[in-house]
């Protein structure tokens, strides 16, 4: 009967200890309470704590920087429940100073194949309105993709394109005539 007793604590003071170590690897970390969009004021009311493991190996916004965070804008879109990543916030303007952002509707035809993804470095070439026989190289401009949603009325893709502020007219201009498609060059992945 002494041997079952000690045998139980022995089990009981194994299971307790694994408990308590396993508790005492968590660290408490900030977190989207709803989803934050790249460019957005971050308040108080969109950050909450949550606990992770923190044996993750994830770079994360420890809970006491709060006040760090709140006043900053999202350079990036975190969603709810997320933990927030230094590099999901910054005292910048988004876009930066420079640079604007062209929003563009896509149909199928217009579009790759594979979703376009925030960080894509695509080609936006401009399309002939009819079919010819031409082989001259067509206008292009290069940008960086910033978001991606979908247009809830038509159900198409619509993509923010980053492109230098420079640019930014003669993109939008191009993309309003409908005569274009987006080419996928690079993604850093």
């Amino acid at each position: 009967m002494t041997i079952i007793a000690l045998t139980l604590l022995a089990v009981g003071a194994v299971i307790g200890w694994t408990l308590w170590t396993r508790e005492d690897s968590t660290i408490e970390v900030l977190a989207a309470r709803q989803s934050i969009e790249r460019g957005q004021v971050i308040t108080s009311d969109d950050v909450a704590i949550s606990r992770i493991p923190d044996d993750l190996g994830w770079s994360v916004v420890p809970a006491a920087r709060l006040g760090d965070v709140v006043g900053q804008r999202a350079a990036a879109d975190v969603a709810s429940g997320t933990p927030i990543s230094p590099d999901a916030v910054t005292d910048s303007p988004v876009p930066a100073d420079g640079f604007s952002i062209v929003g563009v509707e896509l149909e199928a035809k217009q579009a790759p194949g594979m979703p376009l993804q925030v960080g894509d470095r695509v080609t936006v070439v401009v399309t002939p309105a009819a079919a010819t026989n031409t082989v001259t190289t067509p206008d292009s401009t290069s940008a960086e993709v910033a978001g991606v949603t979908v247009a809830p009325e038509t159900g198409n893709t619509v993509v923010d394109l980053l492109v230098p502020q420079a640019q930014s007219a003669l993109l939008a201009s191009r993309v309003a005539t409908g005569n274009f498609a987006i080419v996928l060059e690079s993604r850093d992945r």
